[in-house]
């Protein structure tokens, strides 16, 4: 019986290994697409019987799917990006089983519509050659101006102008502002990536394949470092004890460029905790990647997440004169509960109104009201993709009040008697939507905020809430 089970057994192994060598099919429709006319491109990925889960990256635009199971064919549709400039779009695909991915990219040549201003002799016939289209005739007119529309595609840097009358032919290049742009797809696989096993960065460019040379890579979460064999330049993913979530930052190293892929990913929690030893340089499997950030955990850190800071200021919008200026300053501290998605926040802050108001009767009334609340809120993330991610908050807490009011006799109406000076303590209650945008330590941030802060005094009733809009920076130290 060992026989035939051997024989098996080494037939079930090259099974196996073809099957890992052989690479998704691709085919695009359309292969390019004119930008503010095309609207949709639908992909066809066709892998073996059986195959695992098909995923989906691009260097732009967005997926209505990024993984598909199913049978032999899958079904992906991508939409280019909001803009009108020529660039490539660099799309790639590879069955997520388990093991290194094995990647097929496809290349979208994305082409831009502008009209070319053409000075020529009055009725001449105006031809425009952009690689191998050309577009027109169109006929100038008696100034000998022509209005030529063309589509370029992302690699044109020049056009030629054929002008035509009777036999007389002028043939002249003029160049094309394209901008310089380098497509590069980043991507996190297996999503979510393991705690104990990690993952991939695949990267992938329109010339192909990504050297980790040509990149600088910043990990957030994990260590990133490069698989030897071979020299393929396969980035391994291992993500740092307790961390939640993996944020890896692209760029390219050779570039002035300020634009990065950023890419992010889940860690699914390992079953159990074994105190594991960590990597060095030294380790015989991996070699250390120089441009990984050596983001070690520290004792601040809860699942991944640090306290940080922030500051606000803005306007608050309220019925009457209770609108003014608003100041806040916070904290904001991640709690070990829902993958870190919940953080608690103390806030303390500075709200400003005022009124100068003439009465029937002639007299001056100037009222000034600053309200010093001490809130505390809960934040929930509600949506995070890249560096960018909007956030829920909800909370309340006291509002310290300081009303002055000062009356001016119409017989001095620029003479102001010492004012009445009215202190209280009141409550508030808010709820706020807040989007950020990160880079590095520092987030920009936006928010509007719904208030409730109803106050009563024996010469004010005053409603400090209101909706207001701020703006203002985050910190992580």
């Amino acid at each position: 019986m060992r026989p035939p089970l051997f024989i098996a057994a080494l037939l079930l192994l090259c099974v196996a290994t073809v099957a890992q060598a052989e690479l998704p099919e691709v085919e695009a429709t359309p292969g390019r697409l004119v930008l503010g006319q095309d609207t949709v491109v639908v992909v066809r990925v066709r892998v073996p019987e059986g195959a695992g889960p098909v995923r989906a990256a691009a260097s732009s635009g967005t997926w209505d799917v990024t993984r598909v199971e199913g049978r032999a064919e899958r079904v992906f549709r991508w939409t280019p990006p909001p803009v009108r400039y020529p660039l490539w779009a660099v799309l790639a695909f590879w069955v997520e089983d388990g093991r290194p991915p094995e990647v097929t990219t496809v290349r979208i040549p994305l082409l831009g519509r502008t009209t070319l201003d053409v000075s020529t002799a009055p009725g001449a016939e105006v031809v425009v050659a952009v690689g191998d289209a050309r577009f027109g005739p169109v006929k100038a007119d008696v100034h000998g101006r022509a209005q030529v529309p063309v589509e370029v595609p992302p690699d044109a840097k020049e056009a030629r102008v054929l002008a035509t009358r009777g036999t007389l032919t002028t043939d002249r290049s003029t160049p094309l502002e394209v901008p310089s742009e380098r497509p590069l797809v980043a991507a996190l696989t297996p999503e979510p990536l393991s705690a104990e096993g990690g993952g991939w960065l695949v990267l992938e460019g329109v010339e192909g394949e990504v050297r980790p040379s040509d990149v600088d890579v910043i990990a957030t979460g994990a260590t990133v470092k490069i698989e030897p064999p071979k020299g393929r330049g396969r980035l391994v993913v291992r993500p740092r004890a307790e961390a939640p979530r993996v944020s890896v930052t692209v760029r390219w190293r050779d570039s002035a460029e300020t634009d990065a892929a950023r890419v992010q990913a889940d860690v699914r929690p390992a079953r159990t905790r074994p105190s594991l030893p960590e990597l060095t340089p030294a380790d015989d499997n991996l070699l250390p990647f120089p441009s990984t950030s050596p983001d070690a955990p520290t004792a601040s850190r809860t699942r991944g997440k640090r306290t940080s800071l922030f500051v606000l200021g803005g306007a608050s919008f309220a019925s009457g004169a209770n609108g003014g200026p608003l100041l806040a300053l916070g904290v904001t501290v991640p709690l070990p509960v829902w993958h870190g998605r919940l953080a608690a926040e103390a806030e303390v802050g500075v709200r400003h109104a005022m009124l100068d108001v003439r009465r029937e009767d002639g007299a001056q009334v100037r009222s000034r009201v600053w309200g010093f609340p001490l809130l505390l809120s809960t934040r929930v993330t509600l949506f995070q993709q890249g560096s960018l991610r909007l956030d829920g908050r909800a909370g309340g807490g006291v509002l310290a009040l300081r009303h002055q009011l000062s009356l001016a006799e119409p017989e001095t109406p620029d003479v102001f008697p010492p004012a009445t000076d009215e202190r209280k303590l009141g409550a508030m209650g808010f709820l706020a939507v807040q989007g950020a945008y990160g880079f590095g330590r520092w987030s920009v941030l936006t928010e509007v905020r719904g208030a409730l802060a109803p106050v009563r005094t024996p010469s004010l009733h005053a409603q400090l809430g209101g909706v207001s809009v701020s703006f203002g920076l985050g910190f992580t130290p």
